[in-house]
């Protein structure tokens, strides 16, 4: 056995080393793949300087000769332009060689020679508006066709030696996959042996210590408890059995905790009970469902600083010498020595969802927290599991372009934001906005750039909305921002900000920065049975309409 146990250190120890090696590897691949990638792009951002560099010059001369033969001032225009264009080109394309000094002082040179051509274009214009084409053509001889042949060799060879760059960083990047899929052969598999060779004997000796335990678990069963215990014990273990199976197959939060309450009232016949969930936005406990009769009462609402047990994320149990430690959501009027109580969490992968409260008029039912800490943690897990099966769907109802909820959850959500809203007799208020002179602006940059802005408003609205907000893209350039427990005045600010934010909003579309933009934005507040929710929606659009005829960019509200 200590040679098995040595083998199995030894074993994780090497495996550890392995997946560390593989990792460090992959790793400075990476890197390295990133570093190559850059420079590839700088080297194909300076070829493409140079190449640019010596289309505009042969545009100049071309648009200077065609001038000098046919006097054409459109030619002459065409000239200007492009003449204009050779020096920021230059002065971009010495920028991007200023890391090699060998490339720099051969664009300084190349400069020269541009500069001096110019030069010489200039002077025959002069001649030519002076002393006429004949003149202005004799003076294209040969040193302005050799400056222009020296131009193309020094530009030939400065793209020459990027292109070797450019190959020597292909080979580097080469080399770079080659030690990856190296390491990826060698040692991925054998990492994987070692782990299962330490699996499999680490296997065998939990199965060892599970037939042990097994057996002298039930060995103290028979010799400690009565016949009445071990049916007791058998009927709540059925119980949880059956509770399981029911549990996996629940198809909402809603349906899970039903059966828990019924599960848990056959458990602790002549105890009370609450279940609570923690809200969205994390800063309250709800009671979602009751059961018995409480020896000391509870609140329906409570942040989650007034219990111990989500504290501490343990459960927390209150006896008669207990008083200092009750939570504060426990009526305070009871005597601690009339009552027994205790707190559950209920946590799943690392996430507080709500937590258990059981009282009763004697502390007798604390014996039996084994079986309630197993059906909170089943209960959490299921919980957990409904999430994400939740999240799941929610993801189908988003807007790929701006990731935001589509109309179709717009719909649904608002008739259960307004339902809340009514149960708590809190405020809720929806801002409709639509992007000022859209169709204008899709008209001059195209679907792409209308995508581009659309995609960084959304990218916006979901940033600056708070959890609890739902943010959903309504239509076209129009969009949804639902606020739970916002009165008009807060939505008021809260759209003043986003009109402040999509003003300084910069959008880069292919290289350049697309126009400002602003926003309109309608606002209605919900009024109780006045209201529902297409109503709500249909006047938060005619505030919008509101805001539009005023002269755009500002916020309206509806009342």
């Amino acid at each position: 056995m200590p040679r098995l146990k040595y083998l199995n250190h030894l074993g994780l120890f090497a495996a550890t080393l392995v997946f560390v090696a593989v990792a460090v590897g992959v790793l400075l691949g990476a890197q390295r793949f990133i570093a190559d990638a850059a420079e590839v792009a700088h080297t194909n951002e300076v070829i493409a300087n140079i190449d640019a560099v010596e289309a505009r010059l042969r545009d100049a001369e071309a648009t200077h000769r065609g001038y000098l033969l046919t006097g054409n001032v459109d030619l002459l225009a065409q000239y200007q332009a492009s003449r204009a264009q050779v020096p920021p080109l230059l002065e971009r394309l010495a920028s991007l060689v200023s890391d090699n000094s060998a490339q720099l002082e051969r664009v300084r040179r190349l400069e020269a020679l541009v500069e001096r051509r110019l030069l010489q274009m200039q002077e025959n214009q002069t001649r030519y508006r002076e002393q006429g084409l004949a003149v202005a053509r004799a003076a294209i001889n040969d040193d302005s066709i050799g400056t222009s042949v020296r131009i193309g060799e020094s530009a030939r060879g400065l793209a020459a030696v990027e292109r070797q760059l450019l190959a020597e960083r292909g080979r580097s990047s080469r080399r770079s996959a080659n030690i990856l899929r190296l390491l990826a052969v060698l040692g991925m598999p054998l990492g994987i042996v070692l782990v299962a060779f330490v699996y499999r004997t680490l296997l065998g000796e939990i199965r060892r210590r599970d037939r042990a335990e097994r057996l002298g678990s039930e060995a103290n069963q028979r010799l400690l408890q009565t016949v009445a215990q071990l049916k007791r014990q058998g009927a709540d273990l059925g119980e949880l059995t059956r509770y399981g199976g029911l549990l996996q197959n629940c198809l909402s939060p809603t349906e899970a905790v039903a059966l828990s309450v019924q599960v848990l009232s056959r458990l602790l016949p002549g105890t009370g009970g609450t279940l609570y969930r923690i809200r969205a936005s994390r800063d309250y406990a709800e009671a979602v469902a009751h059961w018995g009769e409480h020896a000391a009462a509870s609140v329906d609402m409570l942040p989650p600083e007034q219990c111990w047990a989500l504290r501490r994320g343990q459960p927390h149990l209150l006896r008669a010498d207990d008083e200092g430690m009750r939570c504060e959501h426990i009526e305070a009027t009871v005597d601690a020595g009339a009552f027994g109580s205790a707190c559950i969490p209920l946590v799943a992968q690392g996430t507080q969802l709500g937590f258990l409260y059981l009282s009763s008029g004697t502390p007798a039912f604390l014996s039996q927290m084994d079986l309630v800490r197993t059906v909170a943690e089943q209960l959490s897990m299921a919980l957990h599991n409904l999430s994400l099966q939740e999240r799941l769907r929610i993801q189908s109802i988003r807007d790929p372009l701006t990731g935001l909820f589509n109309r179709r959850y717009l719909e649904e959500s608002l008739m259960r934001e307004l339902a809340n809203c009514v149960r708590h007799g809190q405020p809720l208020s929806v801002l409709m906005l639509d992007l000022d002179h859209f169709k204008a602006f899709n008209d001059l940059h195209g679907h792409a750039g209308g995508d581009a802005l659309l995609a960084s408003f959304g990218q916006l609205l979901g940033e600056h909305a708070r959890e609890v907000d739902i943010a959903c893209r309504y239509g076209g350039e129009e969009f949804t921002l639902i606020l739970p427990e916002t009165g008009s005045e807060a939505a008021l600010e809260c759209a003043a900000r986003l009109g402040e934010k999509v003003r300084q909003m910069r959008v880069h579309h292919l290289g350049k920065e697309l126009p400002a933009v602003t926003v309109s934005i309608g606002i209605a507040r919900y009024r109780g049975g006045a209201d529902d929710a297409g109503h709500l929606l249909r006047r938060a659009d005619e505030a919008l309409y509101r805001a539009k005829r005023e002269g755009r960019d500002r916020a309206v509200c509806a009342d």
